[in-house]
């Protein structure tokens, strides 16, 4: 079967049995499971994104750090992932926080998918407003005891060696000019970064008119390497979702612009620094 790991509505009636997983989560603090109980996918498993994919706070390491692999393993067995077992992640963003599970799931070699749309796309379910509860599977082995370095980009790295990356901002465009910056120390985004808000190359993939941005070309064709950050890492995964279904491999950068700006010997800029989308 030809499908990327963006999915559409219309394809989910073409796995079987596949493990679904719900994953909301707000940057405005509202309650993802109180969400979860309004209305989601039969069968859907909630996941709390601070407790499955998030390690301890530390500054440097941004607000989302990444856990290790064995701690999200563990959690994600509980919720029934086995590693052999299809899993499809879904939200009600556009994907935009499922990607940082499907992320999590696919560098580790689990079979993964997010739906694209979210539940707006459900237009035939019925959803359920009743808790699912998970099957948890057999304990399993962390495949590495680390994120594969093909997969993610350091803070060393970026300040060593900068002109390697074609570094992209996946946050709104007036955060990354430093207009509004409602959590991060100081506004702006990491000198040399080119803003690529997540919601606009969804828009471009949902129209077919990526082939038309002079913008997704060049990142198609570059020979830097492109990375991807946003405020916390979460969102930043929907353009390497994005570009995966391209057949372009995208780095993460997880400290992003929070764990970047916590540092104040870090520069920030506030000019754009490259062009728009169109």
């Amino acid at each position: 079967m030809d499908r990327g790991p963006l999915l559409h509505a219309h394809q989910l009636a073409d796995f079987t049995q596949p493990l679904m997983l719900d994953v909301r989560w707000y940057l405005d603090g509202r309650d993802g499971y109180q969400s979860y109980l309004n209305g989601h996918y039969p069968g859907a498993v909630f996941v709390d994104l601070d407790l499955v994919a998030t390690a301890a706070d530390r500054p440097a390491a941004g607000r989302h750090p990444l856990p290790s692999p064995e701690h999200f393993v563990k959690a994600i067995a509980t919720l029934g992932v086995e590693p052999q077992r299809q899993v499809i992640v879904m939200d009600d963003v556009r994907g935009s926080v499922a990607a940082r599970v499907w992320w999590m799931l696919d560098a580790l070699g689990i079979e993964a998918y997010v739906l694209g749309e979210g539940l707006d796309s459900l237009n035939d379910v019925v959803l359920c407003k009743a808790p699912c509860d998970s099957t948890p599977a057999s304990p399993w082995p962390s495949p590495r005891d680390t994120w594969p370095e093909h997969s993610i980009v350091t803070t060393n790295e970026l300040e060593s060696d900068p002109s390697r990356f074609f570094l992209l901002d996946a946050r709104a465009r007036a955060r990354y000019l430093g207009d509004e910056e409602p959590i991060d120390r100081v506004g702006g985004h990491i000198p040399g970064a080119t803003s690529l808000p997540w919601s606009e190359i969804l828009d471009l993939l949902a129209s077919k008119r990526w082939q038309l941005s002079p913008l997704i070309q060049d990142i198609l064709a570059n020979d830097r390497v492109p990375v991807a950050y946003c405020g916390s890492g979460v969102t930043a995964c929907t353009l390497i979702l994005a570009f995966r279904t391209l057949g372009r491999d995208v780095k993460l950068y997880p400290p992003s612009y929070s764990g970047w700006s916590s540092d104040p010997a870090h520069p920030i800029c506030r000019v754009d620094c490259g062009h728009n989308i169109d």
